[in-house]
């Protein structure tokens, strides 16, 4: 049951920055699938390691924030020549796809974990 719920949640989650794109009046749909994935996948997976990420006190965590945040608002910023509502969304992609990957790089870590401690304690035989 857990699992639906995480799915459901992250499809819930990457529709609330194409419902805001959407209400400011962008629209391109090829961007906002993408958009709308990648909150999807992260919110999923962020939700299906939820210990990981409530730890307090990691600096590591703090630094996904100031370089996914740095990414977005600086990387992506008001003077590039392109239009106020493309650099929105650009803003959306640069924060999904940085809080995705790293969801996707603890869902491998925790993958990995799991399979050297089986292979840790697999012995062979003396034959």
């Amino acid at each position: 049951m857990k699992n639906r719920t995480d799915a459901l949640v992250g499809v819930i989650l990457g529709s609330l920055p194409v419902a805001v794109l959407y209400a400011d009046g962008y629209w391109n749909v090829q961007l906002a699938a993408v958009i709308w994935g990648t909150y999807a996948l992260g919110g999923w997976l962020m939700l299906r390691q939820e210990d990981i990420w409530r730890t307090r006190g990691n600096r590591w965590s703090a630094l996904l924030v100031v370089v996914a945040m740095g990414a977005s608002q600086f990387g992506v910023h008001m003077d590039l020549p392109i239009s106020e509502k493309l650099t929105i969304a650009l803003w959306f992609l640069a924060l999904g796809v940085a809080f995705a990957a790293a969801a996707i790089g603890v869902e491998m870590a925790e993958t990995t974990d799991g399979q050297a401690s089986e292979q840790d304690s697999y012995v062979p035989s003396a034959d």
